[in-house]
């Protein structure tokens, strides 16, 4: 485990589990949960809580990837173990139900949501418009094509050691088509935001900078994450400027979780705590089980939706996600 003010310089790992890591993990799931069953129509926090996982995935994956240099093997069977038991439980229940209640949907649906495709196809319904509690697997989307991308960036041996720099130049790409769309409704998808060629902003932007935050870490000052977060937020308030939320959001998040390590002790312990940081450990599960609760949550007594929730989660990864990936790692 590195050192709590530690700052990884040029080629330094990441330690495999970070507590403050696993606490901002937690305030992402938070932040979702309190959305959907707490909203406030002050800011979208839920889309702050979903941008703020990218930014820590392109992180992570950035370490794994052009680091580590893990083999492609060992990255998706790390993948496949931690994503797909869980997933595929519930895109199984969920399309199960459905049938069962006579409103099943045509094959073609269901292989593009187990295929993590279903944000473009069918393009109708559109996956909010489906009656099925499916929307939220739109940003799960965005992980496995980025994680895609990343992988097939490290086979390019010629951009070895440049990654940072096709990181930048993708990211800026994504968020020159956010004004395009957003100039252009005639030629941009419904809900373009939640579409890879945009949402992955967050991610790659994080990825690349984590790449070369060794040249800007010795200027880095413990309030300078905590600004940053505070001018990612504007970008989440209501008719908040495309440029803010296409640009000064991704780069502020990304600086913001790329220097968590140099902030206030009092910062990363309270992410460290029991609380946070086990929230983060149960955030896929309870990720993909909110959604039923929130999308029927008015066929709840109050207050119960959000128990559930988290009660079904809790059940998915202690029952089915942890013995999965367990099961999976010590046998493959």
């Amino acid at each position: 485990m590195i050192a709590a003010a530690a700052v990884p310089a040029a080629g330094q790992q990441l330690a495999d589990r970070v507590d403050y890591l696993d606490g901002w993990r937690g305030l992402a799931i938070v932040l979702v949960l309190q959305s959907h069953f707490l909203p406030s129509h002050a800011i979208d926090s839920g889309q702050l809580g979903v941008d703020i996982f990218f930014c820590l995935s392109g992180l992570l994956m950035s370490n794994l990837l052009f680091v580590k240099r893990v083999s492609l093997v060992h990255f998706y069977k790390r993948r496949i173990s931690r994503i797909l038991p869980a997933f595929l439980l519930f895109i199984t229940v969920v399309y199960g139900l459905a049938a069962w209640a006579g409103i099943g949907r045509g094959w073609n649906e269901i292989a593009a949501s187990a295929l993590f495709l279903r944000t473009y196809l069918p393009a109708q319904p559109d996956i909010w418009s489906t009656g099925l509690p499916i929307g939220h697997l739109w940003s799960l989307n965005v992980e496995e094509h980025s994680y895609v991308f990343l992988s097939l960036l490290t086979l390019v041996a010629v951009l070895r050691k440049r990654e940072a720099w096709v990181l930048a130049a993708v990211s800026a790409v994504t968020m020159g088509l956010y004004y395009v769309y957003e100039t252009n409704p005639r030629i941009a998808a419904t809900s373009f935001e939640i579409r890879t060629e945009i949402a992955a902003s967050f991610l790659l932007v994080s990825a690349g900078y984590f790449l070369v935050k060794h040249r800007v870490a010795p200027y880095v000052r413990p309030w300078m994450p905590l600004l940053a977060l505070g001018l990612a937020v504007p970008g989440y308030l209501p008719h908040a400027h495309w440029w803010v939320s296409a640009i000064v959001s991704p780069l502020a998040l990304a600086f913001c979780v790329n220097h968590l390590a140099v902030t206030p002790t009092a910062v990363r312990q309270a992410l460290a705590a029991w609380p946070l940081r086990q929230m983060g450990i149960w955030s896929y599960s309870i990720y993909l089980w909110q959604q039923p609760f929130y999308d029927y949550k008015a066929s709840f007594p109050a207050g119960l939706a959000v128990v559930g929730a988290l009660l079904t989660g809790l059940a998915s990864f202690y029952l089915f996600e942890n013995p999965c990936r367990d099961w999976i790692n010590k046998r493959w």
